[in-house]
């Protein structure tokens, strides 16, 4: 792991696998632990106060803190995003590639979510220098109309396509959506995280790459929050969809 990027999350309980995401990053930076949530836009909040503080070329990862782990292949994180930097001048930040197995899934998180030129991206996981994401966040919240991160990225990424990649190579984030099912990294894939987007499970990724066994009851907790977390989803795209509608009514 490279001592030269700031690894940091948004975080306001210590659930799911964030424990395990501490533990295999030890210089873990968590904002918002133990204070009110007040929706997705809460993490471009913190993060940009987070930022503030933070010397305009230092390399930042900012990476979702339930449903992300790092791979061994981590080490490799600050090398190849300089490779990348070297062939890529325009882009500001590296983002994660969203796309869903099941048709119709898709097809719901096209129309809430939006696309960059027919791609999705992900907004759980993402690097740069600090300067160009505390530009990109801070433009973003002066903007703000749906209070949802990966909705305003994608906007944000319609107008200024030069500053966003998004990560379709799955060389630094591997993102799958499988809703209460096991997310594993297929072996041709050698991306430094892996993210269960959707309220999957990690179980057998912690087993295989680190060794890590979850016990019965963490388990039980993880399956009865990610039901929860699946329920809160349905209910939370349901009341953006409604917006981009024109809202519910009265």
């Amino acid at each position: 792991m490279s001592i030269n990027i700031k690894y940091v999350c948004v975080a306001t309980k210590m659930n799911l696998y964030l424990p395990y995401l501490q533990v295999l990053i030890p210089d873990l930076v968590i904002l918002g632990l133990h204070t009110p949530w007040e929706g997705f836009i809460t993490k471009y909040k913190l993060l940009s106060a987070y930022l503030s503080e933070i010397k305009d070329e230092t390399l930042v990862c900012f990476i979702d803190a339930y449903d992300v782990l790092p791979t061994k292949q981590l080490a490799s994180l600050e090398s190849k995003y300089r490779a990348f930097r070297e062939t890529n001048t325009h882009a500001k930040i590296i983002v994660g590639y969203d796309k869903v197995d099941n048709i119709f899934h898709e097809f719901i998180c096209r129309l809430i979510f939006d696309t960059v030129d027919e791609v999705r991206l992900n907004s759980g996981q993402l690097i740069g220098q600090a300067k160009d994401i505390r530009e990109i966040i801070n433009s973003i919240l002066m903007q703000s109309v749906f209070q949802s991160d990966q909705i305003e990225l994608t906007q944000y990424a319609k107008t200024h396509k030069d500053h966003i990649y998004i990560d379709v190579k799955q060389e630094f984030f591997y993102v799958k959506s499988r809703p209460l099912r096991e997310v594993t990294l297929p072996k041709n894939v050698q991306a430094c995280f892996i993210h269960a987007n959707g309220n999957g499970f990690l179980y057998q990724f912690l087993k295989e790459e680190y060794d890590l066994l979850l016990s019965l009851p963490e388990r039980w907790q993880h399956l009865i929050a990610n039901l929860v977390g699946v329920i809160r989803k349905i209910i939370v795209y349901d009341i953006i969809f409604l917006k981009q509608l024109g809202g519910p009514p009265p």
